[in-house]
């Protein structure tokens, strides 16, 4: 039973280097913190593009960074304050990700997907658009710029190209659990029905023979990290104090990530949940992340073995790819 436990948590011996660390400070978290700090909701935009844009960096580099978060952040905008609009741009913007997925860049397409799925929410005002695509193009060419100087971004890489049945497959479920998880987030997932989308995405990076693995891992971690949350805010009363705790605790998930998935997913959700409750009712944030998180998790297993049946029967020999494609 331990040694059971102990290979689910764990995933590796080596924790992220403290550079790499630092990068994601630098390059996300810092001006995340000071554009909050000063512009409110509106400072959300840097979040959504400096993490994907740091992310894509260090994977794929500068080029492939630009190119994709700023194609997803004229979606988001385009999407801001419109249901309707944000399930026909996630059809586009899937569509996109199932062509860069048979190139070998769905990773970070995917990566920014999922904060662009922030966009679907009420987060950022829809009313001062401009502004939100200014800050967002700015938060993109720093990010990039801070991986770039930090001499984090990637170098040249060989990409594995997809079949055209395995990369319109993946197109095909990813625009569908996209579809059903907005609507249904946006309608009964009260103001942060984002979550339920975003988690979706998460879940649906490949490799996917990671796929049951990965989801359960972050349910566990996500149902860890809001009790700690819950148990902080009976421990600690003063918001400010648990904020800075929550400050404190992003390096260290950083950290931690390479070593335990599950952990990391635990210490990102106390952070995400502290910063929210600032401006809403803690109680209700974690009931909506745990009822997102598990709708997200069944759909995208439900999606997932629709994807593997589908997959076996039409082309077999593929499902070796689908193993470790991505």
């Amino acid at each position: 039973m331990f040694e059971a436990t102990r290979r689910f948590v764990a995933d590796g011996d080596s924790p992220m280097p403290w550079m790499g660390v630092l990068t994601i400070l630098c390059a996300v978290v810092a001006p995340t913190v000071l554009a909050v700090s000063f512009l409110g909701q509106l400072g959300a935009a840097v979040f959504v593009a400096s993490m994907p844009a740091h992310l894509a960096a260090k994977q794929s580099g500068v080029s492939v960074a630009i190119a994709v978060t700023i194609i997803t952040g004229l979606g988001g905008v385009l999407a801001l304050g419109s249901l309707e609009m944000a399930l026909v741009v996630s059809v586009v913007l899937s569509g996109l990700t199932a062509l860069a997925f048979r190139h070998g860049l769905a990773q970070p397409c995917l990566r920014a997907l999922f904060t662009w799925t922030v966009f679907t929410g009420p987060i950022m005002p829809a009313d001062e658009k401009p502004l939100v695509l200014i800050l967002y193009c700015a938060a993109v060419v720093w990010s990039v710029w801070v991986t770039r100087a930090l001499k984090q971004e990637a170098d040249a890489e060989d990409r594995q190209e997809s079949s055209q049945t395995y990369s319109a497959l993946f197109g095909v479920l990813l625009g569908v659990g996209l579809l059903i998880s907005i609507y249904v987030g946006a309608r009964f997932f009260g103001s942060h029905g984002f979550w339920f989308p975003l988690t979706f995405v998460i879940l649906w990076i490949p490799p996917f023979g990671n796929l049951f693995s990965r989801t359960a891992k972050r349910t566990a971690g996500t149902v860890a990290g809001v009790v700690l949350a819950l148990i902080l805010g009976l421990l600690v009363e003063e918001v400010w104090i648990r904020a800075l705790i929550a400050l404190v605790m992003v390096p260290v998930a950083f950290r931690l990530l390479p070593v335990s998935y599950v952990t990391f997913t635990a210490l990102l959700t106390l952070v995400i949940l502290e910063a929210l409750s600032l401006v809403a009712d803690m109680n209700a944030l974690a009931g909506e992340r745990l009822l997102s998180m598990f709708a997200a998790a069944v759909m995208a297993l439900v999606l997932g073995a629709i994807g593997l049946g589908l997959l076996r029967w039409i082309k077999p020999e593929a499902m070796d790819e689908l193993m470790q494609g991505g």
